[in-house]
């Protein structure tokens, strides 16, 4: 049984669209009548933000809502186009949706054996891809990168990602600290978070043009405000690191559900 789902996991094409996960229609030539995806989760990782343990876990715990029939997930990792740190995407793959019962009855007893062990297998090849990558890129993490380019990244990943997905909902985790140190702007003074005037600094995005569009995708932030073990954010300072974020999403076609400094109190969906 196990020599037999390797080979229906082998036999498949990649889609149009990346799949990391192989496909047990195209394996055993059955045709998908429900070949959508209803949604997508995007974890985008700012590779100079490093978690701590309750973040991995609570991330890890909110991707396996995601590892289910007819959704997907897509990791992605950036930080600046330096020390090998550039965007990346090491996870996309989505779930295949299950055959209605009443398309069962139309293939024959042998061949459906061979898809429900291939379903149950492609769950299981999808966890354990999407989980050693997201540690991996967890865990790739330098909060001594020189620089931190998250406004050129998002909006190159909001453009080339999630723009494209052809999910009916999107939905992002972002991980980072939102902590911009790039030639467009600087939130730091002293090595730590300063006091951010959100009207100056959403003038220095537009002049940027890296002004992203989300397409009216869900935003989740965890991480804001993260600057070391032995650094103080005042709660107006996190405050207008915030302000900053809410307007940029507002401005970047985007449903911002919830900003964290560091953690988020809900689940996300």
């Amino acid at each position: 049984m196990k020599r037999l789902l390797l080979t229906l996991l082998t036999f498949t094409a990649l889609l149009a669209a990346r799949n990391d996960v192989p496909s047990c229609y195209k394996a055993l030539h059955i045709e998908n009548p429900d070949p959508g995806i209803e949604k997508e989760l995007f974890i985008l990782v700012d590779q100079t933000t490093q978690l701590d343990k309750n973040l991995m876990i609570y991330t890890y715990k909110n991707m396996m809502k995601f590892i289910r029939n007819g959704d997907a997930v897509t990791i992605a990792s950036f930080s600046s186009n330096s020390n090998g740190k550039y965007t990346d995407v090491s996870y996309s793959g989505a779930l295949e949706n299950l055959l209605p019962q009443s398309a069962k009855h139309e293939i024959a007893k042998k061949k459906l054996r061979k898809y429900q062990a291939c379903m149950n297998g492609q769950y299981k090849y999808a966890k354990k891809k999407a989980t050693r990558a997201l540690v991996a890129t967890l865990k790739g993490a330098n909060k001594k990168l020189p620089h931190s380019d998250i406004l050129k990244s998002l909006d190159d990943i909001a453009e080339h990602l999630i723009q494209n997905a052809k999910a009916k909902e999107k939905v992002v985790l972002l991980v980072s600290d939102m902590m911009e140190h790039s030639s467009i702007t600087s939130f730091y003074a002293k090595g730590s978070l300063k006091r951010i005037d959100t009207k100056k600094e959403m003038a220095k995005l537009k002049k940027s043009g890296y002004t992203a569009d989300f397409g009216g995708a869900k935003v989740y932030v965890i991480g804001a405000g993260m600057v070391g073990k032995k650094s103080y954010r005042d709660s107006k300072t996190l405050k207008a690191l915030t302000a900053f974020w809410e307007a940029y999403f507002r401005a970047s076609n985007a449903n911002l559900q919830a900003i964290g400094t560091p953690m988020l109190l809900e689940d996300i969906k």
